[in-house]
Formats: C-alpha cells, sequence, structure tokens
C-alpha cells in the first residue's frame, strides 16, 4: 500500500495514527472533507474516530 506523493507519485506509508476529527462542512476544494477535533471549539457534527495514514511528505501538501 502507498499514498499520494506531495505532488506527483505515490510515497511510503511512514505513519498510522487514531484521529478524532469532525466533517467540516465548508471545506474549499483544497480541504479535506474532515479536520482535526481540536480545529473547532464547538463542532457542529459528531465526532468520529479515523485512521490516518501518512506518507514521508504528506505534510507539504
Amino acid at each position: 500500500m502507498l499514498v499520494e506523493g506531495y505532488e506527483t507519485g505515490f510515497d511510503e506509508i511512514v505513519e498510522l495514527t487514531p484521529e478524532e476529527v469532525v466533517r467540516y462542512r465548508h471545506a474549499q476544494e483544497w480541504d479535506g472533507e474532515y479536520q482535526a477535533l481540536d480545529r473547532f471549539s464547538n463542532p457542529e457534527s459528531g465526532v468520529l474516530q479515523a485512521a490516518v495514514i501518512r506518507g514521508r511528505r504528506g505534510h507539504r501538501r
């Protein structure tokens, strides 16, 4: 299994972490559909437990 690279190609998985997320109803095209729970003071929707797969350069997106 691989993840998308920063701009092109694919990278190896370097980390798998549990995260609490909420659906981001006002997401723009460049935003993810879900955001980390700590970004919201009072989440409007339910909190979900998610497994986040991270690649070597995914943080540069």
